[in-house]
Formats: structure tokens, C-alpha cells, sequence
């Protein structure tokens, strides 16, 4: 039933379990056994971002309402979501990850997809060394799975708790998937489950059996996903990325203002129009950085003056930046080089390039 010669090479993801329960713990390690919500204000309506494991089997799960899971889970503490911190460890990850497999596939902020050696021995020694890069750089755990299909991949990690690895050859791949729920299986709720097993497809030979015109035709456009699932095939390719040679943001200034320039021209806050633009700009800029955990050697300022001329202005740095505070002071210093261009600004941009892994300006945050 399955398809041949697909299994030349295999899918690798990893993931840190819960990942805002973990990094509340990390910094509160009091709460270490403490049942753990994560999420909005109740009062407000808030949504569950995360919940300790202890709470699952209590069918507490991301994107309930906060009211109903403390209902479920009353003795739980209820923990608003630090974003922030959440995005600057994130960074941190994918910097230690990219340390070991350069081009990824990001899964939210804490998950990634990679490829993956096919022989087990191999996919095993690149797990560890994930592991020790996670741990060196974050002191979070690691779940990881390898199997030759990428939502396999998922599966395995998860068979493999709260962390460690799983590897799926390619030999015993057939047998794994025959012994998986069908519930286990991307896009399956309770619902379709329930749909699954009155068509007599409670399980994965019973979905092969009914064939992919009948699931079509029965499910609908689900139908096809689950056949390809049935079968070992993925419904959607693995699309990995390297990280980005250089990242850029520009702004058109609402009242285009004169250079000779910036330090004597100054907005309603007391800041010129200039590095208002440059501020915000510089603020989009670190959140792109620590998405892929970069930082930034080589900086350029770019005026676009109307008419159409631009200038520039660059420098390179002895140490890699990612925080917008140090972007801004860099662009500062690139504007006063500006002073004897004259004319009257449209645009401005900063321009990053000499890009490299750093995680959050290859600092360690304080994560204990």
C-alpha cells in the first residue's frame, strides 16, 4: 500500500514540550510540581497558551477558554504570558539548533523541522548533539524525533516524553505507523475520530481499506490528507530555510524633513521625524533577528531623498547586535555622517547584513 523509493532520506523535528510552562519553571523553579495555566486574564476572556503536563489528561489544552480550565483544574495556578521572555529564549534556541542544522523548517517558537540523516546511527549522533547545544544554551529539555515521513517526525518526538529522542528507521517505519490511532494523526479530533470509526476506520489499515476515493468522497477534502497520512506521505512538503544573508525595513516619513539635519529638527516629542522612523524600524528589525536568533556585524543607514537620490551610510561592528537600542545608536551615528548631503529626506532604512548565529546578541540570558 505504501509508496517505494520515497525513504532515500528522513525528517528530523525537535521541540521544547510545553515550552511556557518550561520557561516560567526555569525562572520560578518553585512552582517546579505546581500544576502550571498560561494564558490570558480570565476576567478578560483569556485563552490557554500552555498547561503543565499534569493538567492534559484533564483534556486542558491550548486555545481553551481560561474560565472553563481552571474549572477543570481550580487548585491551578493561572499565569499571564510573558511574551518577551518567551521571544528572547526562543531566540536562543533556534541559535543553538542552527548550530547543528543550518537550514529549518521554524514550527512556532519553540519547534523546528530539519532533514535528517537516514542511516539511524547518524540521526541519533546529530540528536545528541542537538540536545547538548539546547542544553549549553538554554538549560530547557529537548524532545526529537526522526522518521522518514515529517509528521512521523512529530510522533516520534512526542513517544518521547518530556525529552529525549526517537528514531524511526525507515525498516521498521511501516510497522510504527501501523500501530498508530488513528487520533494521532494531524487534523484528527475527536470529531473525525468519532466520524472515522462509524465508516469502520478506527485505525490505519481501516483508513487504507476504505480508499482514497471513498475518504473523498465521505470526509470530504480531509479525505485526501488522511489517505496520503495512511499511507506514509506527508500532505504538505517539508520547507527548510537557511537563515537570511541580510534583512532590511524602510519607512516613508510622514512629513518628509530636511537633512543638514536630524539632531536640529525635532518632532512633536522632542526626537526628530528621522529617528522616530529609524526607532520603529529598528524595533521590527530585532524582532526578526531573534525569530531566527541572529545578530548583525555590518549596519547601513539609506536615505532616499524626494527626487529619488539616495545616500548611504555603513559601518561593521566587532561584535554581532540584535537589540533595537544598539541598532538605534548605531543609526544615530550613521545620520550625523549625513550633515553635509543636504535636501529633503522621504524615506529611511537600515540595512543589516554580515548576519550570524548569535541568539539574542550570543549573550546568555539569565534563565536560572
Amino acid at each position: 500500500m505504501m509508496s517505494r523509493g520515497r525513504h532515500s532520506a528522513a525528517v528530523g523535528f525537535a521541540e521544547v514540550p510545553d515550552f511556557h510552562v518550561a520557561i516560567f519553571r526555569q525562572s520560578s523553579p518553585a512552582f517546579a510540581i505546581v500544576p502550571l495555566l498560561i494564558g490570558g486574564d480570565p476576567a478578560k476572556r483569556g485563552k490557554v497558551v500552555a498547561a503543565s503536563r499534569d493538567l492534559h489528561a484533564r483534556g486542558i489544552v491550548a486555545g481553551m477558554g481560561m474560565v472553563e480550565a481552571l474549572d477543570r483544574a481550580p487548585e491551578a495556578k493561572c499565569v499571564r504570558t510573558d511574551l518577551q521572555r518567551a521571544r528572547e529564549v526562543s531566540g536562543l534556541l533556534r541559535a543553538a539548533i542552527r548550530r547543528e542544522v543550518d537550514a529549518v523548517e521554524i514550527d512556532g517558537l519553540a519547534g523546528f523541522f530539519f532533514h535528517a540523516p537516514s542511516e539511524c546511527g547518524e540521526a541519533e549522533r546529530l540528536l545528541e548533539r542537538l540536545e547538548v547545544q539546547v542544553a549549553e544554551r538554554t538549560g530547557l529539555p529537548l524532545r526529537m524525533g526522526v522518521a522518514p515521513a515529517r509528521f512521523a517526525a512529530r510522533l516520534a518526538a512526542q513517544d518521547s516524553g518530556e525529552r529525549g529522542a526517537t528514531v524511526i528507521g525507515a525498516d521498521r517505519f511501516e510497522t510504527y505507523l501501523i500501530g498508530q490511532s488513528v487520533d494521532r494523526l494531524p487534523g484528527v479530533g475527536p470529531k473525525t475520530a468519532a466520524r472515522l470509526a462509524e465508516l469502520g476506520a478506527g485505525d490505519i489499515p481501516g483508513l487504507r481499506a476504505l480508499g482514497l476515493e471513498r475518504l473523498e468522497i465521505l470526509i470530504g477534502k480531509q479525505g485526501r490528507s488522511l489517505w496520503l497520512l495512511a499511507t506514509g506521505q506527508d500532505p504538505q512538503p517539508l520547507r527548510v530555510r537557511r537563515h537570511p544573508a541580510t534583512l532590511s525595513r524602510e519607512e516613508t516619513l510622514t512629513d518628509p524633513v530636511a537633512t543638514g539635519v536630524d539632531s536640529e529638527t525635532e518632532g512633536e516629542g522632542g526626537t526628530s521625524p528621522i529617528l522616530e522612523s529609524l526607532v520603529r524600524i529598528a524595533g521590527g528589525l530585532e524582532s526578526a533577528l531573534r525569530r531566527d536568533g541572529l545578530g548583525a556585524r555590518r549596519i547601513a543607514l539609506r536615505l532616499t531623498y524626494l527626487g529619488g537620490r539616495t545616500v548611504t551610510r555603513s559601518c561593521s561592528l566587532d561584535t554581532a547586535i540584535s537589540e533595537a537600542a544598539r541598532l538605534v545608536e548605531v543609526a544615530q551615528t550613521l545620520l550625523g555622517r549625513v550633515d553635509g548631503e543636504g535636501g529633503v529626506v522621504r524615506r529611511a532604512g537600515l540595512i543589516l547584513k554580515g548576519l550570524e548565529i548569535s541568539g539574542a546578541e550570543d549573550r546568555q540570558l539569565d534563565l536560572f
